[in-house]
């Protein structure tokens, strides 16, 4: 019912989320009316003209009701219920005790939305039932593995979202990026359908780089996990003293990450974050993009990565965002070049799936952005406050090397703000906490490379053939590779002329391949990396 009129009602979220209904009452004008508390058959004869029908159901096979009011917009009622929708004349629909998946599937897929589905197992369908029928959405839960999965997924839009939660969450995630599908953790989200209907403008108000500059100092920076969490950004986030809430929050400078897909999710609930945020004299709080952009997927997993990436782009202004953390299972400047192309991103936070810190702080640059990689992590089971000050104490104190960077990732659910409070209070003198702009701002200044290749494809698009001017003497091309935007290698004929002392003439015959996008990948002496989009028409 909240999803099909203008919010009028607002239920309590659980844990912490009092805060947000002050916040809605006091700023944004929303009244309450608790006279319709617990009164289900009052809510529904007052707005009965709302719904088109019921859809019988029972405790197993309530997915199936909420997917059939989805299609419908109807409202599930049990059996000893029908009596009274009957005597309000709102007519019944449909049994949704009658269907499977598949043949539910069959019968109403045409009418749901190609552009979201909710993934959510039978005993949590209380949470994100207003939101599938607001998103005219399937809900739904089966295997990874499942055929009927399959089936579903394959029939989404590039670029779709997918809701809920998994019991496995690199399979989840793998399963939806191998679609083209985005995922948002939402099993425990409530109110989606009301929160998404209001606006609110968006800014984070500590964008200032203001660092006392040391060449001797070994500079760190501590990054908060789990951002793409939307049910803990919509209850304890804010509130608990691990987090958000915590009273010592502003005494160290702390990246947090957060979805871009909030400032459309819940616009009010992201503007009311970014306005709690601290900027002291000790430290201020920053936000960075969380994994792995608008929604979780593995970028080298998703085959429409470019065409995500510049509606990424779009997110990152809306939600006031410039830096990107990654999670992924291949470090690969095919992946990343598709996020450092865009012009409201500086630079990526990149992690491994298997090991957020497996690349021991390797620093690389793509489209002369850079990508971090995290070298140590506070997470149980890894390092601990003690321990991770010891190691980071050890290594060098210079800002123009890459070992002179160090960033941290900090498992949410394991360790919390007095955690790496605790850790910085062993560090030495010349060790210096920056938030995660001054981080990538020293990265940039005191790591680019130098001389960068120029490079120009045209004409671009092109139908057959295309010519690229390189910035380099021919002797210092090492390698030149074409990929598809699905990471396939192409070979197409590749011709190359010197056409001075230090520019180079790359032609490349298309006729052959399929229109689409390609990427063209150039590797120079200097071991520096470039990637050129380019598209066949």
């Amino acid at each position: 019912i909240l999803s099909k009129t203008k919010p009028r009602i607002y239920r309590d979220m659980g844990t912490g989320s009092s805060i947000w209904l002050q916040d809605l009452k006091d700023n944004y004008g929303v009244k309450t009316d608790s006279s319709y508390s617990g009164n289900l058959y009052g809510l529904v004869e007052k707005f009965k003209s709302e719904i088109n029908g019921y859809v019988l159901y029972d405790d197993e096979c309530k997915n199936h009701a909420i997917s059939i009011c989805s299609a419908v917009n109807g409202i599930p009622v049990l059996e000893n219920q029908q009596v009274f929708f009957d005597s309000l004349n709102i007519p019944f629909i449909d049994d949704a005790r009658n269907y499977s998946l598949q043949s539910l599937m069959n019968n109403y897929e045409e009418s749901f939305s190609k552009k979201a589905c909710i993934y959510q197992k039978e005993e949590k369908s209380t949470f994100l039932g207003d939101y599938s029928v607001f998103l005219k959405a399937p809900h739904f839960f089966e295997s990874p593995h499942h055929p009927i999965t399959n089936s579903i997924l394959s029939n989404m839009d590039e670029n779709s979202i997918l809701l809920g939660w998994g019991d496995d969450e690199y399979q989840t995630i793998s399963m939806a990026s191998s679609h083209s599908i985005m995922t948002h953790p939402a099993d425990y989200a409530a109110n989606l359908s009301v929160l998404t209907n209001f606006n609110s403008g968006i800014n984070q108000k500590n964008h200032n780089i203001d660092i006392d500059e040391n060449d001797s100092s070994h500079y760190v920076c501590f990054v908060m996990s789990d951002g793409d969490n939307i049910q803990w950004l919509l209850n304890w986030f804010i509130t608990d003293n691990r987090w958000f809430g915590n009273t010592n929050r502003g005494k160290a400078d702390i990246g947090w990450t957060i979805s871009p897909a909030l400032a459309e999710l819940a616009p009010t609930v992201m503007n009311k974050i970014y306005s709690e945020s601290a900027n002291t004299l000790e430290g201020k709080d920053y936000f960075i993009a969380s994994p792995s952009g608008i929604g979780y997927i593995f970028p080298e997993k998703y085959n429409a990565l470019i065409s995500q990436c510049e509606l990424l782009n779009r997110y990152m202004e809306k939600s006031d965002l410039g830096i990107v953390n990654i999670i992924g299972n291949k470090l690969d400047d095919l992946s990343l070049y598709p996020y450092l192309s865009q012009p409201n991103i500086d630079g990526v936070f990149y992690y491994d799936y298997a090991n957020y810190s497996i690349h021991n702080g390797e620093i690389l640059f793509v489209n002369n952005k850079p990508v971090v990689t995290a070298r140590y992590n506070l997470w149980g089971g890894f390092e601990s406050s003690y321990s991770l000050a010891s190691e980071i104490n050890n290594l060098p104190k210079d800002c123009h090397s890459k070992n002179g960077y160090s960033l941290i990732p900090v498992h949410n659910w394991s360790n919390s703000v007095d955690s790496i409070l605790n850790c910085i209070d062993l560090f030495n003198e010349n060790i210096t906490v920056v938030a995660p702009d001054e981080f990538i701002h020293l990265i940039k200044k005191n790591l680019a490379p130098q001389n960068q290749a120029l490079h120009l494809a045209n004409p671009n698009p092109t139908d057959s053939k295309s010519k690229i001017e390189y910035q380099a003497n021919v002797n210092d091309i090492v390698d030149i590779k074409v990929y598809g935007v699905n990471g396939c290698e192409y070979y197409p004929p590749i011709t190359i002329n010197s056409l001075s002392n230090n520019l180079t003439q790359i032609m490349l015959d298309f006729e052959m391949l399929s229109k689409g996008k390609y990427l063209i990948k150039i590797v120079n002496s200097n071991n520096q990396t470039e990637v050129i989009p380019l598209v066949k028409q």
